[in-house]
């Protein structure tokens, strides 16, 4: 074997050092590809998710909602020829319920003849403990015709018994106001039938999506709540002129 001058080492030393320096360098260059390819696919994922979200916002108030129509099984108030169906998922110890009690009553005079109105039992029971007793009641008065009146005095005395831990006599003497026949209200109020219709609506609201309350479906589409009279009337008013 031929042995390598002082100048021929260094010469092969510098080559070496020259070799060393470039994989350095490509393996530097390699990390930065790799971490830059890496922060676009983690912005590009989040301009995703984030675009994901902003489409479910936007459509979940115009998306229509798998609720049956209006029937005559419902609860219902106004033309059944209207234009405009209206219904209501609600639930009686609700204070936004009840907070919107008077707005709805007010919308279904001013627009009785436009309005197709109906009311479906919503009752949250495991933050309103009354709110399956008092959705009984209403059901029991709407036997002798008197759910609407029933749901007045419900809405407007909520705080009178939304904490008793029995509410039944407060309801029976609601029920005698009304001149309701006592022994039958009684009957009703705890009924396989009663009881069957209130959960037979709750499930239906949980299964086509309704997750609070009240919740509105104006032609078929759940809405936003509107923050006044005037917001609601506007709704009604384009739905109207469609």
């Amino acid at each position: 074997m031929e042995k390598l001058t002082k100048k021929e080492k260094r010469e092969l030393r510098k080559l070496k050092w020259q070799e060393e320096l470039k994989k350095q360098q490509q393996t530097q260059k390699l990390k930065k590809i790799g971490l830059w390819t890496t922060v676009t696919i983690v912005i590009l994922a989040a301009i995703g998710f984030i675009l994901l979200l902003a489409n479910t916002s936007d459509t979940s108030s115009v998306t229509l909602m798998k609720v049956k129509p209006i029937s005559s099984f419902d609860i219902i108030k106004g033309n059944k020829n209207a234009k405009v169906s209206l219904i209501e998922y609600s639930d009686f110890q609700c204070p936004a319920c009840a907070a919107y009690h008077s707005l709805v009553n007010q919308l279904l005079i001013n627009y009785k003849d436009e309005i197709y109105f109906a009311y479906r039992f919503f009752p949250i029971s495991s933050i309103h403990k009354n709110a399956m007793s008092s959705a009984q009641a209403s059901y029991a008065a709407y036997k002798q015709g008197k759910f609407f009146e029933m749901s007045d005095l419900l809405f407007n005395n909520q705080a009178t018994w939304q904490d008793l831990d029995n509410p039944t006599t407060t309801f029976e003497d609601y029920a005698t106001s009304l001149k309701l026949d006592l022994q039958k209200f009684r009957t009703d109020l705890n009924s396989g039938e009663t009881k069957d219709f209130i959960q037979s609506e709750l499930d239906e609201g949980l299964n086509a999506g309704i997750t609070y309350t009240p919740s509105f479906i104006l032609n078929g589409k759940l809405i936003q709540n509107p923050n006044s009279y005037e917001a609601f009337k506007k709704l009604i008013d384009d739905e109207i002129k469609k």
